[in-house]
This record gives C-alpha cells, sequence and structure tokens, in this order.
C-alpha cells in the first residue's frame, strides 16, 4: 500500500466537503466583519434556512461517499481501509463536525439579505437541480484535478529537488 497515494485520497476527500461548502457561490464574496452568532439572530437563522435549502448535510455526507466511493475503483488496494477513511472524515470535515464553523463563514461573507436572496434562488427548480448535481460535479472536478496532479507528480517532484539543491547552495 502507498501511503502517499491514501494520504493523497484523504486529502482530496477532506478537499470535497470544503469545496462543497462554497461551490455554489462562484462569485467573488468579500468577508465582512466578524460576527458572533446567537440561537435567536435573525441572520443565524437564514443561514440555517439556506443550509437546509442547500441539503448541507446530506451533500457533505453524499459527497464524502462519493469520492472514496471513485478512489476505491481507482485504487482496489484501497477498499480495505474505506471504513477507516469514511469514519476519520465523517468525525473531522462532516456537515455535523463543521456547521458551526460553516455557520461563521457564511455569516461574515453574506449579509442576511444576501442569504435570503441565495435560499430563494435554491428553492427554485433550477436551484433545485443545481442542489442535486453538486455532490457529483465537486466529485468529477476533484478526481480531475487528482488525476492531473498525479500525471504531473514527476515534474513537481524534480521541481522540489531543484530548490533543495538551490537552498543547499545558499547555505554554503
Amino acid at each position: 500500500m502507498n501511503t502517499k497515494r491514501l494520504l493523497i485520497t484523504c486529502f482530496a476527500a477532506c478537499s470535497l466537503h470544503i469545496a462543497l461548502s462554497s461551490i455554489a457561490f462562484s462569485q467573488d464574496a468579500q468577508a465582512k466583519p466578524e460576527s458572533q452568532p446567537t440561537e435567536k439572530d435573525p441572520h443565524t437563522a437564514a443561514v440555517q434556512d439556506f443550509f437546509e435549502v442547500m441539503k448541507m448535510k446530506e451533500n457533505a455526507d453524499r459527497t464524502i461517499d462519493q469520492m472514496l466511493s471513485m478512489q476505491v475503483k481507482q485504487q482496489p488496494q484501497l477498499a480495505a481501509f474505506q471504513d477507516v477513511m469514511k469514519t476519520f472524515l465523517r468525525k473531522y470535515v462532516s456537515y455535523d463536525a463543521t456547521k458551526d464553523d460553516l455557520m461563521k463563514l457564511y455569516r461574515d461573507a453574506f449579509s442576511e439579505e444576501e442569504i435570503r436572496e441565495l435560499t430563494a434562488f435554491y428553492r427554485t427548480p433550477i436551484g433545485q437541480k443545481a442542489i442535486s448535481k453538486l455532490p457529483a460535479l465537486t466529485a468529477a472536478s476533484a478526481q480531475m484535478g487528482m488525476n492531473r496532479v498525479q500525471a504531473n507528480m514527476g515534474e513537481l517532484q524534480q521541481a522540489i529537488a531543484k530548490r533543495q539543491q538551490q537552498l543547499q547552495q545558499q547555505q554554503q
């Protein structure tokens, strides 16, 4: 078992969850000053409603499952570790594990009005279609990126080796 490939797989699956939480917003959002959410705060309630409409929990879990499944198909030797990786990812990067942090990110990035507008869009038929397609699109995008990195890993290794030589020469 190649430990390096196993780590790349775990990293890719973790990255998927992060991408899932932001892929719906291809526009650049400038973070507003940090604010602390409260239970009865209307802004927090709007974000919670948005997360429900986006099916964040369901899609995050599905994305983790899809990515792991794709990895096992591509690298059958990972099958013996799939349950371990799934348990790890669900523990640390699942929706349940990251919900509070995600709430803060969205509250800081979008005003209450903006969140309500996004929620209204995602309630439309095209918005619901986007929600249903996001996990598969995210998994496929991550897989493409990972394939490109792996296909060009030699170039990266050469660049790192060259830099190491340069640093060693500078120290002499």
